[in-house]
This record gives C-alpha cells, structure tokens and sequence, in this order.
C-alpha cells in the first residue's frame, strides 16, 4: 500500500467521525443523543408500524436500548404499543403528539442534510453510494470471518 493510499485512508476514517460527531452534537443541541434520533427518524420514516426486534435488527442497536428509548417516547406520547400479530411482540405507532415533536427535531436537520446533497451532482451521488456500499459489503463479509 502506498504512503498516498495510506493517507487517503486516514482522511477517510477522520471524515466519518467528523460526520459521527456532526450528529451528536446536533443532538445534544436539541437534548437528545444520535441513537434516540437515529430510532425517531426510523420510526417515521417505516412504512408500516416496526417492532422493537425489527429496529433493534435494522439499526444494529441492542434491545435493551432501543427499550429505552422506546419506553421513554412511550412515556411522553410520542408513541403507542399495539399488540403485533405474532402475540409475542408489539407494533410501535408514533402517535400525531409524536409526528409533531419529530418535525421540530428532525426538520432542521433534514433541511441541514438536503442542503449538503443539493451540492452534489446526480452522478457524484451514485458514485459515492456505491463505493460506500461496496466498502460496507466488504468490510462487513470481513469482520464476519474474523474468529474471536
């Protein structure tokens, strides 16, 4: 691997907790952590209701925080519970008390992401969604054959 190569990696790996930390420190602005508005944005953004076990599964998160967070927009309306069909698990429905508090965090920093993209072109868009699929892809089928 060259020294250029090596550095463009570096740049790369410093760019993504850049972008982590953009995250958290919008949601700290806002009370929040990047996990809750990360499950929020999910729940809106579903087309059906989602269990606790399909966010835990789409997000990568464990259960015991996504109950958290679950448990506390419960707590303040922002969500309901509803008896699934298998019986062993329950829908979440962010109520209208939630849909109102999401726009008012989540507007702001859609709005903020929408911007940013609007200074791609179309194919600089597809470039970069595919290299960072492909990196995912990879990374992933090989931190599976990694033995612990």
């Amino acid at each position: 691997m060259s020294n250029d190569s090596r550095k463009i990696k570096s740049a790369i790996k410093e760019i993504s907790h850049r972008l982590d930390s953009l995250y958290d420190s919008y949601a700290k602005s806002v009370g929040l952590n990047s996990t809750t508005i990360m499950v929020l944005q999910h729940l809106l953004d579903s087309e059906k209701p989602q269990t606790q076990k399909e966010v835990c599964n789409t997000l990568g998160l464990p259960k015991q925080l996504v109950n958290s967070i679950i448990k506390t927009f419960w707590e303040q309306g922002f969500v309901r519970l509803k008896e699934a069909k298998d019986r062993r698990n329950k829908d979440i429905i962010v109520t209208d008390e939630g849909r109102t508090y999401a726009a008012k965090i989540l507007r702001p920093l859609d709005d903020a992401e929408s911007a940013a993209w609007d200074s791609f072109t179309d194919d600089e868009i597809i470039y970069l969604s595919k290299s960072l699929e492909k990196y995912t892809d990879t990374f992933e089928g090989i931190l599976k054959n990694i033995p612990i």
